[in-house]
């Protein structure tokens, strides 16, 4: 790729000048690592501020997520060298730790730190590529990385072990490795000046990773979203992750963007993606447009913006100054991503979908500061933008693997007269020790051996979950239909997984108090030999102070249920026995509990009794039942259920 030439170089110290394509494997390796570490990290500190609380949790991780700003100390006591073997090197080393061990809460915090530093030494390994050169490797590295959960259904190798995760990481740390061994090797020359104005584009990346896991890179968001299959979800990002890949290998950018041309850019961006993200969002087809437009604009406004911290010369400070300006893209990550998890689940008086939308703005604000900047740039290239489009759809190979290695379930067996009924508060399947385990979930379910499983507490791409799509995950697992409802946004709510048939299925939201989480429920018909039975699953508000809240959306469940016969509404209700709340689920409505009270027996393991199953009187219950399991912070409640005449 030529380059335009600048003016003198500075004089601080030396600085590495990569080689060859290695530059664009250690780009592209090091986005990928930094993505994973983001997704394995975050359902730990969630975890963390679930036992210590979130006044205690949040000060720290944001304090770690400051690690970037020590970048240049570290190039002044180690060189440009030392920065890359401590950012890249260490993001590798810690990619290869939590696969042997599996992700701790101790190695997301050393994770965190270690990629802080390695979004400065990205820039440091990245000089002389041009912006679009630089967005061309990131978008690239973003979409192997997506391929590949892909071909793990979502759930990150990172989490599981066995011979397949252990490929796909030595495969990708290899490649790191190799390229940070050849960057290594270059010759040093002397850095740029550079402005703090020029400097302030590197901070791009920030807003831009933002969005690309929480949104843009997300099958399961777009599924989740978009009321899409995982692998028709996939084939969007794909679509997207190749059309940004052809505009920037087009050569279609120009010397000097117009800064407000980047700021209508960074505009439409977080419009659109804060309009199918956070509670009330858009769903439906739209969020695949959304996605496939918001992956070439974000990639566009990426290669404006870091023209300028790329120039291998230039006229101004010390090259420190773009260590900053990396560091604070580092952390804009870490907040825009914690405070849109805690948004969801907490009372926090922001609306959570303003979070992607203000990444959006802040990206199309940092390349309009970098827009008339200079800094080089590629020729135009037709052909090569052509080959670029078609070579993303070769990483549909994730998506093939997806659908040829789906599980063979054994079903339960069938019993035209009764169903086996489970209600289960799976926790985003994050087990007592802030571990992804869904396969824990599985099993304690298969033990069951239920007809139909009613989960709360089920993440399609959130966050909490590291993006995981665990409602398609369980049901491909299991061998079950999926029956989706969305509470607090798309990617969190309740779900229903049957091997029965569906006739008919419906969800809502419930009433909430305040900024509080979103609660609804979600209900099927299912086929029961000649008749049908509905189920429902559902959550309410959690807290001892929360019983007029819990109370109203008792009220709104009872009316959409409307009195129908054969029904089967269970879940966590977050209150106990001779509580007002299930008082006023039974008393004069129809239904009735699985258990009288004297049978109640905890269904968490700090001895709580909040789980419940009800049915109309046309219902019989027996051989109820609950197994401790660790894979939930609740236990699952099972009941035959057998259907009168």
């Amino acid at each position: 790729m030529g380059v335009r030439k600048e003016g003198p170089a500075g004089t601080a110290g030396p600085s590495i000048v990569p080689q060859g394509p290695a530059r664009l494997v250690l780009i592209s390796v090091t986005i990928a690592l930094l993505a994973q570490t983001v997704r394995f990290a975050l359902p730990q500190f969630g975890h963390f501020a679930e036992d210590t609380g979130v006044s205690a949790a949040a000060p720290l991780v944001l304090l770690v997520s400051l690690a970037g700003f020590l970048a240049p100390v570290i190039r002044r006591l180690a060189g440009a060298r030392g920065l890359l073997i401590v950012g890249v090197g260490g993001l590798l080393a810690v990619r290869l730790l939590a696969q042997a061990i599996s992700p701790r809460l101790w190695l997301a915090f050393v994770g965190v730190a270690v990629g802080m530093v390695a979004v400065a030494a990205l820039y440091e390994g990245a000089r002389g590529l041009s912006g679009v050169g630089f967005a061309t490797a990131t978008v690239g590295g973003l979409a192997v990385d997506t391929a590949l959960r892909m071909a793990f259904a979502t759930w990150d190798p990172v989490w599981q072990p066995g011979v397949g995760p252990w490929l796909a990481c030595l495969g990708v740390v290899g490649l790191g490795v190799a390229a940070l061994a050849r960057e290594l090797s270059s010759g040093p020359v002397a850095p740029p000046g550079i402005s703090w104005r020029d400097a302030l584009g590197a901070a791009a990346v920030g807003p831009f990773l933002a969005l690309q896991v929480l949104i843009l890179s997300s099958p399961a968001f777009v599924a989740s979203s978009g009321w899409q299959s995982l692998h028709g979800a996939h084939v969007a990002v794909i679509v997207g992750q190749g059309l940004a890949l052809a505009f920037l290998a087009s050569g279609l950018a120009v010397r000097a963007v117009p800064g407000g041309v980047c700021v209508l850019g960074g505009t439409v961006l977080g419009v659109g993606t804060g309009a199918i993200a956070g509670s009330f969002a858009v769903t439906g087809t739209a969020v695949v447009g959304v996605v496939i437009v918001g992956q070439v604009l974000s990639a566009w406004l990426l290669a404006v913006a870091c023209r300028a911290p790329l120039r291998r010369a230039g006229a101004g400070g010390q090259v420190w100054r773009i260590d900053v300006g990396a560091a604070v893209g580092g952390f804009l990550v870490a907040v825009l991503l914690l405070t849109y998890q805690l948004a969801g689940v907490e009372s926090v008086p922001v609306p959570n979908n303003l979070l992607p939308g203000l990444a959006g703005i802040l990206l199309g604000a940092l390349a309009a500061v970098a827009a008339a900047r200079g800094g080089p740039l590629p020729a135009r290239a037709p052909l090569r933008a052509l080959t670029a489009g078609a070579a993303a759809l070769v990483l549909l190979i994730g998506t093939l693997v997806f659908n040829a290695t789906a599980p063979k379930a054994t079903p339960a067996p069938v019993n035209a007269g009764e169903l086996r009924v489970v209600t289960y508060n799976i926790h985003s399947a994050l087990n007592g020790e802030g571990r992804l385990d869904p396969e824990g979930i599985v099993r304690a379910i298969e033990a069951q051996r239920a007809d139909v499983v009613l989960l709360q507490e089920v993440a399609r791409g959130s966050l909490v979950s590291g993006t995981t799509d665990i409602g398609v995950w369980l049901s491909r697992r299991l061998g079950m239909h999926l029956i989706w409802g969305p509470a607090a946004d798309s990617q969190f709510g309740n779900a229903i997984l049957t091997s029965r048939p569906v006739r008919s299925s419906g969800t809502d939201r419930l009433p909430t108090g305040d900024w509080s989480q979103v609660r609804g429920f979600v209900w099927a018909r299912i086929g029961v030999g000649r008749t049908t039975v509905d189920v429902w699953s559902t959550h309410l508000e959690d807290g001892g102070g929360e019983g007029t809240v819990r109370n109203a959306a008792i009220s709104v469940l009872l009316k959409a249920w409307a009195e129908a016969p054969r029904t089967i509404i269970a879940g966590d209700m977050n209150a106990g026995p001779g509580s007002p709340e299930i008082s006023r689920l039974v008393d004069g409505t129809g239904l009735r509990s699985a258990w009288v009270d004297s049978e109640v027996t905890p269904t968490t393991p700090d001895g709580g009794k909040i789980d419940w199953i009800f049915g109309t009187d046309d219902l019989m219950f027996s051989e109820i039942d609950v197994r401790p399991s660790a894979a939930s912070d609740h236990y699952p409640l099972a009941a035959t259920v057998r259907i009168g005449q």
